[in-house]
């Protein structure tokens, strides 16, 4: 056994970190974060093409308050839709709410209160607390518009959502107590389906293609003796279409849609409907070879770069 002598001055020094450990654990208040609060915090988000629109807020009730707007909530107040900490929009990449260009960043969400329209106001501050309004003078920074809310049944959980999804955006949805406001967000395509006549020349052309088969010599053998699937590529109205003769049973909405140019030399199917894009098929991607400043075959792969099939070129 060993004796290790521990000078006093050290002996003290070690009793009071002891003495202080012991009243900062008895005396320190329970981790904020398991605090209950009357109005806690959510957070939801949405993708649209690429586009993430995140909205952080926390969540009044109205716990049997009636009028709440005009009285709650004074009129021509500026309120943050939310308590406590502002609520705030953060955007991944530029988007347009309502017509409205809206830079990528975080903003703190704000509307002026009125009987009639309200306004909606988005603050480059996006950490104030909610009896920290912005000032009423507009800010060069800031973005503001006019909206008018519509009525609702109501709801006594003050509610952010987006009720709707499409190709091209996102709606977000404010709701609390008999007040609905809907903001309509459109965002950039990550793949414009314009393309350049000079652009799409290299690909022009008839290829013949089979499916891969999959991992067994069986299915590959099947794949194999089925007959090629011949598909043309055209431009037309400033887009490189596809043709397929006959119509493919496995994908008819293929037939004289769009090639969606993802790089140099890979492109996916979009499909458009009544003039607007309603998918972009992501698992079937078309890499392209070229020689000679021309395509000459491609293969065809999913979004896991898993081998679907593999095809040539048959005319010039």
């Amino acid at each position: 056994m060993y004796n290790i002598a521990i000078p006093r001055r050290r002996i003290a020094s070690i009793a009071a970190l002891s003495l202080v450990t012991i009243l900062v654990a008895v005396t320190r208040p329970h981790d904020v974060g398991a605090q209950v609060r009357a109005s806690e915090r959510s957070t939801i988000s949405q993708t649209a093409d690429g586009t993430i629109l995140t909205i952080n807020y926390s969540r009044p009730q109205s716990r049997g308050r009636t009028e709440l707007y005009g009285k709650t909530i004074h009129w021509g107040e500026i309120w943050t839709p939310g308590a406590n900490w502002a609520t705030t929009l953060d955007v991944s990449r530029d988007v347009t709410l309502d017509g409205h260009p809206v830079r990528k960043g975080k903003y703190s969400v704000w509307f002026i209160v009125g009987q009639n329209d309200w306004t909606v106001i988005l603050d480059p501050k996006a950490a104030r607390y909610h009896t920290e309004p912005p000032k009423a003078a507009i800010d060069t920074q800031q973005v503001r518009w006019t909206v008018r809310p519509t009525e609702q049944a109501d709801r006594a959980l003050l509610t952010w959502s987006f009720p709707e999804v499409r190709p091209d955006g996102t709606q977000l949805q404010f709701e609390w107590g008999t007040k609905r406001v809907v903001i309509n967000a459109t965002v950039a395509a990550s793949h414009p389906l314009p393309i350049a006549r000079a652009d799409a020349e290299p690909f022009i052309g008839t290829y013949e293609w089979r499916w891969s088969g999959g991992d067994t010599p069986l299915m590959r053998l099947i794949a194999a003796s089925q007959p090629a699937i011949r598909m043309e590529l055209f431009y037309e109205d400033g887009k490189l279409l596809q043709r397929y003769t006959p119509t493919p049973e496995w994908y008819p909405r293929l037939q004289g849609q769009a090639m969606a140019r993802i790089n140099d030399t890979w492109f996916i199917p979009a499909i458009v409907r009544d003039g607007k894009l309603w998918e972009m098929v992501a698992d079937m991607i078309f890499e392209f070879t070229l020689a000679n400043g021309k395509a000459v075959s491609f293969e065809l792969r999913d979004d896991r770069d898993e081998l679907l099939g593999s095809g040539k070129r048959v005319t010039p």
